[in-house]
């Protein structure tokens, strides 16, 4: 009844006048990208590396490891769309650690490279941390749109199946994991993807035989904390494909996830800085990592 009733509610305020149009793709892609403090690869192809920002001051600084997004396809931008909420977060004293990897539809991506690519980021992240100054008892996963499936699924690698040539150690487990119009349940969505995304993605990114290795819904989160935030306007990933996730969660030993549904917000709202979204997003963030 709980979650029928917030997507009454979410129906409601989509259906009200919206106070301002939501953030355009087109808007989105022009932002100014400013170039990171330093770049770190962990794979030979240009998509894997790590894009780092290091806030001033002698630290330990708290981590922000974001996963961007972009249908899990080269067609879009990689890492680099991420660059202009670097900034945003090294001027409250938050290190970021933004995860490039292999796309579904690029050599060596889809299943199992994507996944492998995301687990060895983290991976490095954990064997960089004392270069840099990085406190790996305050890490936050953020991630949007696509980058939120990936971010659900970083955090609960470590209840991968053993068999799987994805199981392994976790070395960075997160206080929180933020999913940004992000997709927990591929189950439930891997139908949406070839109209999202185009044709071959969800074939090589989900077979349906590894759902359980690699789809959120299918595993147990290590993180304390899950935050789904969804624009209520949102007319890619809609606030339901976050409560399809917590309504799976149901049943695993965890603390149930956060439901955030934000008024008047669309799909790049909560990734733009001049966006209200965003604030909220960012004020989240700093939540999670204690620094309000």
């Amino acid at each position: 009844m709980m979650i029928y009733a917030a997507l009454v509610m979410a129906t409601v305020l989509a259906i009200r006048p919206a106070s301002a149009d939501p953030v355009e793709l087109a808007t989105f892609r022009d932002l100014p990208r400013p170039e990171p403090t330093l770049q770190i690869a962990y794979g030979e192809d240009p998509a894997q590396g790590v894009d780092v920002f290091l806030p001033d001051g002698p630290g330990p600084h708290p981590v922000a490891v974001l996963l961007h997004g972009g249908c899990w396809s080269a067609n879009t931008a990689g890492r680099e769309q991420m660059r202009h909420l670097g900034p945003e977060l090294t001027r409250r004293g938050i290190a970021v650690w933004s995860i490039g990897y292999r796309r579904a539809n690029e050599a060596g991506g889809g299943y199992p490279g994507t996944y492998q690519d995301v687990g060895a980021a983290l991976d490095r992240l954990a064997e960089e941390a004392s270069s840099y100054r990085l406190d790996l008892s305050r890490v936050v996963l953020a991630g949007h749109s696509a980058g939120g499936h990936l971010a659900l699924w970083a955090a609960s690698r470590g209840s991968v199946p053993a068999a799987s040539p994805l199981h392994g150690p976790l070395r960075v487990v997160p206080r929180a994991v933020i999913s940004l119009g992000g997709v927990g349940d591929l189950g439930t969505f891997a139908r949406f993807v070839p109209v999202l995304c185009g044709p071959g993605i969800v074939e090589r990114l989900a077979p349906t035989d590894k759902l359980v290795e690699i789809s959120p819904a299918a595993l147990t989160p290590s993180a304390g904390l899950i935050v789904m935030v969804s624009g209520v306007l949102d007319r890619l990933v809609p606030p339901w494909v976050a409560h399809d996730y917590a309504r799976t969660l149901k049943s695993k030993p965890v603390v149930a996830p956060k439901l955030i549904n934000v008024p008047d917000a669309g799909h790049f709202d909560l990734v733009t800085p001049s966006a209200p979204a965003w604030q909220q997003v960012r004020a989240l963030v700093e939540e999670a990592l204690e620094l309000r």
